[in-house]
């Protein structure tokens, strides 16, 4: 039998992504039992769109304080997907595991990886040894073309070493629009706003796809406020150190020239040495211009033998794309591949898949939402907001 699931906020995100992916999976995967926001303006909207696709779909709605307890209180509701403001979900979090509940929570866990440890710390001390699932709803990490990236760089020897890599995010945030006007963006309550709410997507990214030895171990970045209405920064600009066992001796034969064109005494003593250093840019002030000249948003990887692009993609569907180009004379064979935006079905199809084999004494299967993984993506973000020109540990901030 399907799990009895609440919605717990119901806004422009959860109407935009969580909406779609519920109705494709109820009542097969879960059954959607009850909606749940603050205001009731909110709830209404939300089940509007929901039966304007599917007259009968008909969950309980509440509201508020009481609304909320009732939940928590309601020993039918097995599980709580949770929707709401970052400052927020912390403490709607304990509450729901404290009900029993099992909880698959909105990315960044936390405002802060100091909140974000805390909660961890809690729940797998508290929680998790009771049965108790919570997974953490980062969607990037649950792409299918993002993990398949990832597959690929792990399960292909002839790409190589990996020299460097450049990750690319740009967007236009008009001001007032839907994703701004909202108070808890307009004037944020947690560092870094929308590279905080935004960024965090892409640094998850860097987790699903990177091995882990040319992910960020330390950072050094800047950050501006380019555009007044998107405080308190809206660019960030960095260099990606990895881990210092990941530097290594230069790859590759020695050159062909022969000792006549090139002596040994002519090379200088200090011979450099090779790492997988990347470099981050994240904004949302581009400014608004048609979309075929906006920025892709992208991650490009430079092997010793061939480069892998990872990309987002709006035509003639909107998704992402992988392709890589062999160097010549490799034996690298070429890749071009896509598919659609679909980690927010898969995340909570996962979760709702999970409890149910829970209740049947079976495993619950992979786990892409792992707190222990999101927290990571969050301190990568904190050292980028942190660290105004000097070198920031990742490592640091998680032990």
């Amino acid at each position: 039998m399907s799990p009895n699931i609440a919605l717990l906020g119901s806004g422009t995100f959860a109407q935009a992504s969580y909406l779609p992916a519920i109705l494709s999976l109820h009542p097969v995967k879960l059954n959607l039992h009850t909606i749940w926001s603050r205001s009731a303006s909110s709830t209404e909207s939300f089940l509007s769109s929901a039966q304007e696709k599917n007259a009968d779909f008909k969950p309980k709605v509440l509201n508020g304080d009481q609304g909320l307890q009732a939940i928590l209180d309601d020993k039918s509701i097995e599980a709580v997907l949770i929707v709401l403001p970052i400052t927020a979900q912390p403490d709607i979090v304990r509450k729901a595991l404290k009900a029993g509940k099992h909880v698959l929570s909105e990315k960044p866990l936390a405002k802060n990886v100091k909140d974000a440890q805390a909660l961890i710390e809690e729940y797998e001390k508290e929680y998790k040894p009771k049965g108790l699932i919570w997974r953490v709803a980062e969607n990037f990490a649950h792409e299918p073309v993002l993990r398949e990236a990832g597959r690929l760089i792990s399960s292909t020897q002839e790409l190589g070493p990996i020299l460097h890599w450049q990750l690319s995010m740009q967007g236009y945030i008009e001001d007032g629009s839907k994703y701004h006007k909202t108070g808890w963006r307009t004037i944020p309550d947690y560092q870094g706003g929308f590279l905080l709410d935004g960024g965090v997507h892409w640094t998850a990214l860097l987790r699903t796809v990177l091995p882990e030895s040319a992910r960020p171990s330390s950072v050094i970045s800047i950050t501006n406020l380019h555009r007044t209405h998107l405080l308190p920064h809206d660019t960030i600009q960095a260099i990606s150190l990895p881990f210092k066992k990941s530097v290594t001796e230069s790859h590759g034969p020695k050159t062909k020239l022969t000792s006549s064109e090139n002596k040994e005494s002519d090379v200088p003593s200090e011979i450099g040495k090779s790492s997988p250093t990347g470099s981050i840019l994240f904004s949302f002030a581009s400014p608004d211009i048609p979309a075929e000249y906006q920025p892709t948003n992208s991650l490009k990887i430079t092997f010793l033998n061939g480069i892998m692009e990872v990309k987002g993609v709006n035509s003639p569907r909107r998704g992402w794309a992988v392709k890589i180009v062999p160097s010549q004379g490799s034996s690298l064979k070429p890749v071009d591949t896509d598919g659609p935006y679909e980690g927010v079905d898969v995340e909570i199809k996962m979760f709702a898949e999970a409890i149910t084999s829970l209740k049947n004494g079976n495993d619950v299967g992979e786990d892409y939402g792992t707190p222990r993984g999101a927290i990571w993506d969050l301190a990568v973000l904190q050292a980028l907001l942190d660290s105004n020109g000097k070198e920031v540990s990742v490592d640091e901030l998680l032990a």
